[in-house]
């Protein structure tokens, strides 16, 4: 996977093409003025990207959860079923 950085006129002009780019697994950065101001990625990327943050949130609550010691039967619950989610 690789990032791209096109400015946004010439992205107006290629968008086709970056489309294309964005299939093949590619991150479009379009700037204005050499400032980010957009990014293309494809819809697997977002899944995978929510998928992530949602097993680091997952990790941070258990790690909360084990320094204190104590597991209630309904927190081992909810986490079985949060993974499932």
């Amino acid at each position: 996977m690789n990032n791209i950085t096109i400015g946004a006129f010439e992205a107006k002009t290629h968008f086709s093409q970056l489309l294309i780019e964005v299939e093949k697994g590619n991150v479009i950065h379009v700037t204005r003025r050499g400032k980010p101001i957009a990014r293309i990625t494809s819809e697997e990327f977002n899944k995978k990207g929510t998928a992530q943050n949602t097993l680091k949130k997952i990790a941070r609550r258990r790690r909360n959860i084990i320094s204190k010691g104590k597991f209630t039967s309904n927190e081992i619950l909810i986490f079985r079923d949060e993974g499932r989610k």
